[in-house]
């Protein structure tokens, strides 16, 4: 298991493209805000935030109580300018989401101006709660901003206008005589500063937790993205895998047993050969076509089992096929009533693991062996045991390690929590290429003959 995860591990790593897009998608506010009007409609390009509307709206009522000191004591310059300014930050905050570094940008500047207007006023402006649009921008910045150094100059902006906000300012007035002590005079008392220390520490403790609450909910939906982004990568790495193990187990055994009775019937010729040799090639070429045309049907209907493909009752088939190409099979297989009965019980991978074993043994034997097989299927209640072994001619030249058809049988073993053993054995003169495979299976009671079928030179598989 730790291989397959580590191949699927560098696969995901490697996927750079599922991860980027998964990453960017931490920052995509379109996909977690309601907007209006909504999504895939005509005007949807030009769509506000819901979320955005509504602080708008509630600046914007901010905005227009400054027009209280207009009506009161009439239309003078700083004023106007109060209004003016506020007016823009509310109408900044509409275009918090859909145009944020712009708005970011905006809303601080009007704000470094209205603090500059409160320095300079001449009259006290009160405290006017649209400058709680510094928070708002610089959460916003720091969670959406895909670049972080936004949301670390938001903060620092947000520090220094912490320590000169409009209460602190305010609480400033200009001594009317010029011999003043400014110890004892108007905004150096006791009272005020601790007024002043007060009120900065309450904006700078607001600044921070808003920065921290935004980097927080920033780490989490990049996480999430990341591990999204890791599982789509994994589950195309798994499904190539499934993918490449399905092509090479239906292909490679048709196209084994095609060219071995090519290869035979160039040797020998006769027109009855190349008839017979003719025949097995269709036959095999037309079975092999069908079932890629069933792999590539599953494939695209998105079905989750290749139940087509997973029937038990072909094993007799594959032996067939295999013996007509030349190779001598002595094949030890249940009754064809217990594979049918096995065929209902078991589950759609079981059965789909043990054709693929069958298959791929029998080619690899044929490929890499002199001809000469010996098969072995035992079922017991919920376990199932198959044996292989062929001679092989020299094990240097031949040897049956290192393709992808026994890399391919482990990761379907593990696939159903089975073990393979396989490797060369010298009997005297002769060396042996062997494996076994054990698998369990779905429990089901078997007759004793299951066991064993009985066992043919000739080729007869029970």
């Amino acid at each position: 298991m730790a291989d397959r995860d580590g191949r699927l591990g560098a696969a995901a790593h490697g996927a750079a493209l599922p991860l980027t897009a998964n990453l960017s998608a931490a920052y995509d506010w379109q996909a977690r805000h309601r907007t209006v009007p909504g999504r895939g409609r005509r005007w949807a390009r030009y769509s506000v935030p819901v979320v955005d509307l509504a602080l708008g709206t509630v600046f914007l009522a901010f905005a227009l109580e400054s027009v209280t000191f207009i009506l009161h004591f009439g239309g003078y310059a700083v004023y106007v300018a109060d209004f003016a300014l506020c007016l823009a930050l509310a109408l900044a905050q509409f275009g918090r989401l859909r145009f944020l570094r712009a708005s970011f940008i905006a809303t601080y500047a009007l704000l470094a101006a209205y603090a500059i207007l409160v320095v300079l006023s001449p009259v006290n402006l009160g405290l006017n709660p649209i400058i709680a649009t510094a928070i708002t921008s610089l959460y916003t910045v720091t969670r959406w901003e895909p670049d972080r150094r936004w949301g670390t100059a938001a903060l620092l902006l947000a520090l220094a206008g912490a320590l000169v906000n409009p209460v602190t300012l305010a609480s400033y007035t200009p001594p009317y005589e010029s011999d003043a002590d400014p110890t004892t005079g108007s905004g150096w008392d006791g009272t005020i500063l601790l007024v002043r220390a007060l009120s900065s520490l309450v904006f700078v403790g607001a600044v921070v937790l808003t920065y921290l609450l935004a980097s927080s909910r920033r780490r989490i939906a990049e996480n999430q993205a990341r591990d999204v982004g890791i599982a789509a990568a994994q589950a195309v790495a798994a499904e190539r895998l499934s993918l490449a193990r399905e092509l090479h187990d239906l292909v490679g055994h048709s196209l084994t047993t095609i060219k071995v009775q090519a290869a035979t019937g160039l040797a020998l010729g006769g027109e009855e050969r190349l008839r017979s040799t003719l025949t097995t090639v269709r036959d095999t070429a037309d079975a092999s076509l069908a079932s890629v045309r069933q792999l590539v049907s599953v494939l695209r209907s998105d079905a989750g089992e290749i139940t087509p493909l997973a029937d038990l009752r072909t094993i007799p088939a594959l032996i067939e096929t295999t013996r007509s190409s030349g190779s001598r099979i002595s094949a030890v297989l249940p009754e064809p009533e217990v594979l049918e009965r096995c065929n209902s019980a078991w589950s759609a991978i079981q059965r789909l693991t043990l054709v693929r074993l069958v298959g791929e043994t029998l080619t690899n034997a044929v490929r890499h062996g002199t001809g000469q097989i010996e098969l072995s299927l035992t079922l017991s209640q919920d376990s199932c045991h198959l044996h292989v072994a062929n001679p092989v001619p020299d094990v240097a030249e031949h040897s049956p390690f290192g393709g992808s058809g026994l890399v391919g049988l482990e990761e379907r073993l593990r696939l159903v929590g089975g073990t393979m053993a396989h490797g060369v054995h010298n009997d005297g003169d002769h060396s042996f290429f062997t494996i076994d495979v054990d698998f369990p299976v779905a429990p089901l009671e078997l007759p004793a003959s299951a066991m064993t079928a009985g066992e043919t030179e000739s080729g007869d598989c029970r």
